[in-house]
């Protein structure tokens, strides 16, 4: 009798270890299911989130990107600008030449009307 007992209590235990087994294969894709969306969850808002910065970031170095060009090209132009900015040069030396030459004439003009002894006109 006690190998009866015995022997019942081991196949009583087989089969639970088997029971459990099935249950644990049967359950096992379910729960590996469960965990990828328990971390879907927690980590896709953050990566949402972070994605969204990145495109107003990229939007934002874009807008930057069309005013660095846009610098660019005017320098360019001033470059491309040089012989004018020299023939202003020279018309402003001229225009002051011309100033001081009239300024000149001006200073001397008075100075004989202002002599003590005027000029006689003949």
């Amino acid at each position: 009798m006690a190998q009866t007992n015995e022997l019942n209590f081991k196949g009583t235990k087989t089969s639970e270890k088997i029971s459990e087994n099935i249950h644990i294969f049967a359950n096992d894709p379910s729960l590996a299911f469960f965990r990828i969306q328990e971390h879907i969850r927690k980590v896709l808002p953050p990566i949402l989130e972070k994605r969204t910065e990145v495109l107003s970031l990229q939007s934002s170095l874009q807008g930057h990107c069309y005013d660095m060009e846009y610098g660019v090209q005017a320098l360019k132009s001033i470059e491309k600008s040089d012989s004018y900015f020299h023939n202003i040069q020279e018309m402003i030396k001229t225009s002051i030449f011309l100033k001081q030459q009239l300024k000149y004439e001006e200073n001397k003009k008075r100075t004989k009307r202002d002599s003590i002894y005027p000029t006689l006109v003949l």
